[in-house]
């Protein structure tokens, strides 16, 4: 895959809707705030709440289970009160968690923030899927979410560089300005967003019985898909949690490597993030990469795996290379996931429909430690190659919901 640079700074360009425009910027500020927890928050935790590794897991386990599940109720609010006001308020309470975190002393207390931060998140999902789902012209839904897509990517490598740099100075007032500016960004994404006009909803629910409101509930397709591409997800705990243990305790490589692999997995997503998905014009290919991504996984898990044993430097050039062969099966995993998230759902529930995603996401995302753990280091080499197939068969599963469907779904849903 070559990468034209001229035709990426056209992708790049902000849409011409401001609307639009208005929705990636705060897309950017959050997901820089992103960039820094996700790289730096359990080593906050550990190294300056001073809990030990085990309590951290308990405790952010737990409280993403306890609110996981409030991303159908706020998705729901979303598509019936008008999605802009539903975002806003779920990035609020997401600010509030950020800072409860610098009042955690103990595992309850964990649990408890983790818990609402998990609310914040579900919401947020949900309801920013509502909004999408209004501010993407008619026929053009896939080109926003992959402009999205990208700027979520670009943000996260440049959290994730402000993280390095707090790891680096390791003091507790390097951590606490770290989760002061993940709260900012929330604020800060919150307001940009205030600047948007009223989002009108897309459906009411004066009159409807609760058979007909709840309707992705009773989607037995869209459940599956969800079942499936939640599964397929864990590649992205394999990458964040997995590797770099396996780097520091399996591999010869430097301990740098753990912070470097990750850096260099975002700046690859955010670089190939369009050229890479510029195919996808509708469910249909979007289902085509999403089973392609699988077998690459596979590849760069086995590779990962093999890094173990070497050299110093015949392990650098394992992982480097496997990370980059991961970043696009990711790319290709994300971008599918996301446009069939999209085009499966009923049009006028979207923010109901990203809530039951989130579900099932969150769900293995709460569960992704003691998986991805288990196989990747205490199983060892056949552990990679393991949860590789089963990523590899939930991607095919994937592509064969989205087969099915496409020959009874109406040709207007189709289309977008």
């Amino acid at each position: 895959m070559s990468i034209n640079l001229s035709r990426l700074r056209d992708d790049l360009r902000s849409p011409q809707d401001p609307r639009q425009r208005l929705m990636a910027l705060s897309t950017l500020i959050n997901t820089v705030g992103m960039g820094l927890f996700l790289s730096a928050g359990t080593i906050f935790l550990i190294r300056s709440a001073g809990l030990s590794p085990a309590t951290v897991g308990v405790g952010l386990t737990v409280g993403s289970l306890i609110g996981f599940g409030a991303g159908v109720v706020v998705g729901d609010q979303a598509d019936r009160r008008g999605s802009r006001e539903v975002v806003i308020a779920a990035m609020l309470v997401e600010a509030v968690a950020s800072i409860g975190l610098l009042l955690v002393r103990d595992v309850w207390t964990l649990i408890l923030v983790a818990a609402i931060a998990a609310v914040g998140r579900a919401g947020s999902g949900s309801a920013r899927g509502a909004m999408i789902g209004v501010l993407a012209e008619q026929g053009k839904g896939a080109a926003l979410r992959t402009y999205l897509r990208a700027i979520t990517n670009v943000g996260l490598a440049v959290g994730m560089l402000g993280a390095a740099a707090v790891l680096a100075i390791d003091s507790r007032p390097a951590y606490v300005a770290l989760v002061l500016t993940d709260a900012a960004t929330f604020l800060l994404a919150a307001a940009v967003l205030w600047r948007l006009p009223y989002l009108p909803p897309t459906r009411t629910a004066a009159g409807v019985p609760d058979e007909r409101r709840w309707l992705a509930l009773r989607d037995r397709r869209y459940l599956s898909f969800t079942a499936a591409s939640s599964v397929a997800s864990l590649q992205y705990w394999v990458l964040v949690q997995a590797l770099p243990v396996w780097i520091v305790l399996r591999t010869s490589a430097p301990r740098s490597m753990a912070a470097l692999v990750l850096f260099v997995a975002a700046v690859t997503v955010a670089v190939t993030q369009i050229p890479a998905t510029r195919s996808i014009d509708g469910p249909r290919t979007a289902a085509r990469l999403l089973a392609r991504s699988g077998p690459l996984f596979l590849v760069a898990w086995i590779l990962m795996a093999v890094a173990s044993g070497p050299s110093a430097w015949v392990a650098i050039a394992l992982l480097l290379v496997a990370v980059l062969v991961h970043s696009l099966a990711e790319v290709w995993q994300a971008g599918g996931t996301f446009e069939l998230s999209f085009a499966l759902a009923q049009p006028q529930a979207q923010g109901q429909y990203q809530g039951v995603v989130g579900l099932g996401h969150g769900f293995i995302e709460a569960l992704a430690p003691v998986i991805v753990i288990t196989l990747c280091i205490d199983v060892g080499k056949p552990g990679w190659i393991i949860l590789g197939v089963v990523v590899t068969v939930a991607g095919f599963l994937c592509a064969l919901i989205e087969r099915r469907w496409s020959r009874i779904a109406p040709a207007s849903r189709r289309a977008d």
